[in-house]
């Protein structure tokens, strides 16, 4: 199932879409009221994107994977609490929190460490299971390398969501401008899949083909705040849900995350610790 973090990857893409409307004061905001234009936003915090080398942030996600129906359904849940730096040229990133798990087979729920070091020398994760660090091997980081690198520049898929336009509401609180979209149609659901298949980095099976052709975005709910002041995107919520066929089985997957960033500019560099390097074991997926 890792692709699908590369989909939801794809999904922090949506941070903002071109429209003339004026930012609406949300209700029982006091504030000094902009008359930006979604557009204009837009311009705003694409060139302050272009600006940024470096942020840090942090990311709550719950996560339910249900398969079945009735009686027979069994359900797993996953939830995540991590924080990260990220530097943009070179393209690197340093993570780590701790994810807990919950299957209806365990006595109780299973919680594990994260680490994780990604750099131009390669994509080093800590296995808290083993007690080691395993290094990715080079198919893997290549296809995630050239995934976070193309975040970096979001202009045409930015252009694409045009066809979205209607679906985004545009306000603003006293210091944030606030878009929020929300989108279940067979039109977005299109346009998703067709960006996992367009992406060859992934190396996409015959299997995972025929998963993203049974797939459908039934619900997003998509929330980003952007500071008035500096244009930077300080919090981003997202709360989607994807129905899948699996083999004539039933299976959802219920994603809510929040993200909020910060220490803009702050990240000088992230140098993967030579211990790690040398002490890290090759791993085959």
């Amino acid at each position: 199932m890792k692709k699908w973090g590369y989909l939801l990857i794809g999904l922090l893409l949506f941070v903002l879409t071109a429209c003339n409307s004026t930012a609406e004061p949300q209700s029982g905001a006091t504030s000094k009221s902009s008359d930006l234009t979604l557009e204009e936003v837009y311009n705003k915090a694409i060139e302050r994107q272009n600006e940024l080398k470096s942020v840090s942030g942090s990311i709550a996600m719950d996560q339910t994977i249900g398969f079945g129906t009735g009686e027979e359904s069994i359900e797993m849940t996953t939830k995540s609490d991590l924080k990260l730096d990220m530097v943009t040229d070179p393209v690197s990133m340093y993570m780590d929190g701790t994810m807990t798990m919950g299957e209806p087979t365990a006595e109780g729920d299973a919680s594990m460490d994260m680490e994780m070091y990604m750099s131009k020398e390669g994509m080093y994760m800590f296995d808290s299971q083993t007690n080691q660090w395993v290094k990715l091997p080079s198919e893997e980081f290549d296809a995630i390398m050239g995934q976070t690198a193309n975040q970096v520049n979001t202009s045409e898929q930015l252009e694409q969501m045009k066809s979205f336009i209607n679906d985004f509401t545009f306000e603003q609180s006293e210091d944030q401008y606030i878009l929020t979209l929300e989108a279940a149609s067979d039109k977005f659901t299109k346009y998703m899949l067709e960006q996992m298949k367009i992406n060859q980095t992934l190396g996409l099976s015959e299997e995972d083909t025929q998963m993203l052709e049974n797939t459908k975005v039934e619900n997003l709910n998509y929330k980003i705040e952007i500071d008035k002041e500096t244009f930077d995107m300080t919090t981003m919520d997202m709360n989607v849900t994807f129905t899948m066929d699996i083999e004539g089985e039933s299976m959802t997957i219920k994603t809510d995350m929040v993200s909020k960033f910060d220490n803009f500019n702050g990240v000088k560099e992230i140098t993967i610790p030579q211990e790690v390097i040398d002490k890290a074991v090759d791993v085959q997926y």
